[in-house]
């Protein structure tokens, strides 16, 4: 059974702009493919193991092309697990408000958690990086306060990051839905949804087995 891990990093639960966008998508991607399984991984909900000294130790012994053992190997065994969830899932939803220009803290310490060399990623021999999740798309809806059109752009963090670190990985078909404008007035705020909302149906539509 092939598997859709959406991965919500917002707190807000019903009253979230970024989740009303997400459900149409899910809705919609349901009545297409009926037999996927989602999987929701509510990072707001989800207690993500802290990176210790100890625990961020293990990183180290993995970048120089060991195997992590004993206590290592302990501290690391519920970090290998999300590893695995993220990295058998067959389709990625990400659900992420702006939060500051950038994303939410929560989001920033589960990607620390996950991107790990010889799991998500591994240094070559003629030292370029290589992305270990390879023929896999993702789909990230955000919803931000302001607008950052053209001329705003260069204060949108949030994007460019998050393109760049799963870029990183390996996962290269990534598409973006950007709910903005959510508290600058209703008018705009309804308007934004509705298109964001009319996006989303189309590119679960649209997506392929």
């Amino acid at each position: 059974m092939k598997r859709l891990l959406h991965i919500i990093a917002t707190p807000r639960e019903d009253e979230s702009r970024t989740l009303q966008v997400s459900q149409v998508f899910l809705d919609s991607f349901k009545e297409k493919h009926p037999d996927w399984l989602i999987d929701e991984l509510n990072l707001a909900k989800e207690s993500l193991p802290e990176l210790s000294m100890k625990s961020v130790s293990g990183k180290y012994i993995l970048l120089q092309g060991k195997n992590l053992f004993g206590k290592s190997k302990e501290l690391w065994a519920e970090i290998i697990q999300h590893i695995e969830r993220f990295k058998t899932a067959d389709f990625f939803l990400i659900s992420t408000p702006m939060w500051n220009f950038h994303i939410p803290y929560m989001l920033k310490h589960y990607i620390d958690l996950i991107v790990q060399p010889h799991y998500l990623f591994r240094y070559t021999e003629a030292g370029t990086v290589e992305g270990l999740v390879q023929n896999k798309k993702m789909l990230i809806i955000t919803s931000c306060g302001g607008q950052y059109g053209k001329d705003q752009k260069d204060l949108d963090f949030q994007e460019p990051y998050l393109r760049w670190i799963f870029n990183f990985v390996g996962i290269n078909d990534i598409s973006f839905i950007h709910a903005e404008g959510m508290d600058m007035g209703e008018e705009i705020e309804r308007k934004s949804l509705e298109t964001a909302k009319s996006l989303a149906k189309k590119i679960a539509s649209n997506l392929a087995d």
